[in-house]
């Protein structure tokens, strides 16, 4: 039955039955009945509707609206277990039903170690992400990434970046979580270019099975698929063909280890280059630390007795001896930009943060050295730290300090920077728990326009619609002055 004969029996639209069928209206009690008698269905047959147990009828329709009986040795399903199919796979319809698939199948892999270079491809082409449909599918989706991560197993991303900045930056923020596992989360991005006409969209999970999905009845996300178990030869040609999709795009992310001074090395690189410096954190950049205060903790870690053995120590020291010399090229450089006055930089920080600095010496989060014994400053190193931030107020009209109370929870636990036209630092750390015990701190570069663009105009609003007292120069400036007097 196609669509045209169900809309002509039931009485509704075509818009509405799809709608429906996707789970993007609800349907009413009156529209059930007409379906089930153009379906010739018991009464009563769609009755979980009403009492909200399921979303979409379009498993329901699988065979009448796509044609696919039993003659085509295609079964029905509805995100069952993956044990016990035809090996020649299954339809699979609603945008629902999809997503629970493909969840099914990332937690089905993340049972088992991988096999050396097998990775599980994902696609996000979708004007709409799939998810925005059913958002309360999202955490499911992305906590099965997760286990899969930490089992060990890759995963390519294939992206399209859509819609408005602020998706943008909120699907970076979302990738942070994938980050740091056993595993590596892989995230490309298509060209603007290339552009598919409709909603089509992969899942490779390799000894689990394909899904291969697309639009069927609107060009806008995907609403139907085909499964095919890993043993099929239609598994094979997806995998081919996820390949060719995978060599139109371009990495996303270039992610460090924590300590990587290879990290230290590019972002000078890139701090070297023209435009604005953007900067939000938890507190004061290194780059306005005067070399001299970093030089003098350093030591006080190198001298204090541990139970490093002897070549631990040594490594340690030259190690400290190469973060140093990066750290002072940074301050020279941050200077260099500021006397030259064509850009402007502006950074954020909490003051929570730099309550803690003054009280306790605590040194920022993404200071590598925070949790060295006798790490912390002493209240003359504190001082000359921040009289040299207020010299650099006072004397550079390029450079601007903004004092929030705190930070927006959703960039936490995130260090950020916007440098020049194309190119974002960030650090990233995790919290002190049992669920990021399993996790590595990583440092991240991302160079794309599209998305430097998001990540400023999000800078740009929060600086906008701070209080003045929080930006004026004069008013951070009385201050830092005033929390100095304690110390005096």
């Amino acid at each position: 039955m196609s669509l045209t004969e169900l809309v002509n029996k039931i009485g509704y639209t075509k818009g509405y039955v799809s709608a429906v069928e996707t789970g993007l209206s609800r349907a009413t009690p009156a529209f059930l009945k007409a379906y089930e008698r153009a379906l010739e269905l018991a009464p009563g047959s769609l009755a979980a509707f009403e009492t909200g147990q399921v979303t979409n009828v379009s498993s329901v329709l699988a065979t009448v609206q796509t044609g696919f009986g039993p003659s085509h040795n295609l079964e029905v399903v509805a995100a069952k277990p993956l044990s016990g199919r035809s090996t020649n796979g299954a339809v699979i319809e609603g945008v629902q039903s999809l997503l629970l698939q493909a969840i099914a199948l990332v937690t089905a892999a993340a049972q088992h170690t991988p096999l050396p270079g097998a990775e599980i491809i994902v696609t996000f082409q979708s004007e709409h992400d799939p998810l925005t449909i059913y958002p309360d599918l999202a955490p499911t989706w992305r906590a099965a990434l997760r286990q899969a991560l930490n089992a060990g197993w890759n995963i390519v991303h294939l992206w399209r970046l859509h819609g408005a900045t602020d998706r943008r930056f909120a699907l970076i923020i979302k990738m942070l979580s994938m980050l740091g596992y056993r595993g590596q989360y892989l995230p490309y991005i298509f060209p603007p270019h290339i552009a598919p006409v409709v909603s089509t969209d992969l899942l490779i999970v390799p000894g689990q099975g394909a899904l291969s999905m697309f639009g069927s009845r609107q060009a806008r996300h995907v609403d139907t698929g085909f499964f095919f178990p890993a043993d099929s030869s239609h598994f094979s040609m997806l995998s081919q063909y996820a390949s060719t999709m995978r060599d139109q795009t371009q990495p996303l992310l270039e992610v460090f280890s924590e300590r990587s001074l290879d990290f230290k090395t590019a972002t000078l690189h890139i701090e070297a280059e023209p435009g604005d410096q953007l900067l939000l954190k938890e507190g004061l950049a290194l780059q306005v630390m005067p070399t001299a205060v970093r030089a003098a903790y350093i030591e006080r870690i190198l001298q204090t007795e541990t139970s490093r053995s002897e070549q631990e120590q040594i490594s340690l020291r030259l190690w400290c001896q190469t973060l140093l010399e990066y750290h002072a090229r940074g301050v020279l450089m941050f200077e260099n930009y500021l006397r030259d006055g064509v850009y402007t930089a502006r950074h954020i920080v909490a003051k929570s943060a730099l309550e803690a600095l003054f009280q306790r010496g605590e040194l920022p989060v993404d200071d590598w050295l925070r949790n060295e014994a006798n790490s912390q400053l002493t209240p003359e190193e504190v001082v000359l730290w921040v009289r040299h931030v207020i010299y650099l107020l006072e004397n550079f009209p390029t450079y601007h300090l903004g004092l929030v109370d705190s930070l927006e929870d959703n960039l936490i636990p995130v260090y950020w920077k916007v440098e020049g036209r194309q190119t974002i630092i960030l650090e990233s750390w995790q919290q002190h728990d049992a669920a990021s015990s399993k996790r590595d701190n990583v440092n991240i570069l991302l160079h794309d326009p599209a998305i430097a663009k998001s990540f400023r105009d999000h800078f740009l609003a929060f600086w906008d619609g701070l209080p003045t007292e929080q930006v004026d120069k004069q008013a951070v400036i009385a201050w830092l002055n005033a929390q100095i007097v304690t110390l005096d």
